[in-house]
């Protein structure tokens, strides 16, 4: 991997560069210094000499660092574009080195050490027997509504998608037709991940529904599904589900809930004491029942276990243990990942509990 030094337009001529190519340089930067997401690696031996050591090679070297600084403030200035200018070009071209700007911008911040950089696209990979690529953007966190938090990708995320990549079987893509939900989907990595898998396993047939609360989450999450899925491919619904009114509703209030779900997804979606408790409500009547077709349906589980947050991961067992009743939802499997914080600092290190919870 060359360094931004060798790699980058000269700063000089920058403006005479094509758009395009400006683009392919704003990505090489963002894969440099736009931040992994925290504990969104299982730990695995490491290779020395490897692409990733390179890249923390890069990423650690103040003077690439500063060149890139540089580079990308002449950027912004060589291509702002001035009210002149607009009137006499094309705007679909000034929109687009307005976009090129703005990305720069992002990018700088975070080379400057900004935690508010705004909007940040990050590219995932995940590898398995076939590669999936999934480019994702994160919205601004609002400070007056808690709930754009899930407007970012985290950690748990991209555990699940891992693992699903990995073992597609393991996680219910195994027939067809399928049904899948994803509770507390925010950026929509898994169902995404999902769509992909289904789509390299050549299994079409499937209804895949992405569900979230908050209308800012549902909206960016629209927008990350039209920018990785072809038009013709396997499809993401995104839909408005309140965990705390649908397991009381007399009826469900959307026709696409109806008729069950042969597996359902949750990351990270644990961090209130009574969140188990709505979760395992709307399980109820949303995991199919076992049948010759689907014998064990199952809800994937992924949870950070964060010392903040004890005893409300600690509901999980408690919610989903074995009753008196002859079919009931409980644990059938509990596992603990072990992730690198992706924080630089040595050794340190984010743990999850992976679960399936079936019916007894």
């Amino acid at each position: 991997m060359l360094p931004p030094t060798s790699q980058l337009p000269p700063i000089k001529y920058i403006s005479n560069y094509p758009i395009e190519s400006l683009e392919s340089a704003l990505r090489f930067l963002r894969l440099i210094y736009i931040p992994n997401v925290r504990g969104s690696r299982r730990r695995k031996p490491k290779n020395p000499g490897s692409a990733s050591e390179e890249l923390a090679t890069l990423q650690s070297d103040p003077f690439e660092r500063s060149y890139a600084i540089k580079w990308l403030t002449a950027l912004i200035t060589q291509c702002g574009t001035t009210e002149e200018e607009e009137e006499a070009e094309a705007k679909p071209f000034t929109q687009t080195k307005q976009n090129l700007v703005e990305e720069a911008a992002a990018i700088l911040a975070m080379c400057a050490g900004t935690a508010s950089a705004g909007v940040i696209t990050r590219q995932f990979v995940f590898e398995g027997e076939s590669s999936v690529t999934i480019e994702l953007t994160d919205v601004p966190l609002d400070n007056q509504d808690y709930g754009s938090v899930g407007a970012q990708t985290w950690g748990g995320a991209c555990i699940m998608a891992e693992m699903i990549v990995e073992n597609p079987l393991d996680f219910g893509l195994g027939i067809s037709p399928l049904r899948c939900l994803e509770l507390g989907a925010g950026t929509g990595l898994v169902s995404l991940t999902v769509a992909k898998m289904l789509e390299r396993l050549g299994s079409s047939d499937a209804d895949i529904v992405a569900t979230d609360y908050y209308p800012v989450v549902l909206e960016n999450l629209r927008r990350n599904s039209a920018r990785n899925l072809v038009p013709d491919g396997v499809h993401v619904t995104s839909k408005f589900l309140d965990w705390s009114t649908f397991c009381n509703a007399d009826v469900i209030p959307d026709p696409i809930f109806e008729g069950g779900f042969d597996v359902i997804y949750g990351a990270d979606i644990i961090y209130e004491a009574l969140h188990a408790t709505w979760i395992k409500s709307c399980l109820e009547r949303l995991l199919c029942k076992p049948s010759t077709r689907r014998p064990d349906p199952i809800f994937h589980l992924l949870i950070p276990l964060r010392a903040t947050h004890a005893v409300e991961s600690s509901t999980i067992e408690m919610v989903f243990s074995r009753g008196e009743q002859d079919q009931a939802l409980v644990v059938k499997h509990k596992e603990i990942i072990v992730c690198d914080a992706e924080s630089g600092k040595e050794g340190e290190e984010v743990e999850y509990a992976y679960y399936k919870i079936g019916w007894s």
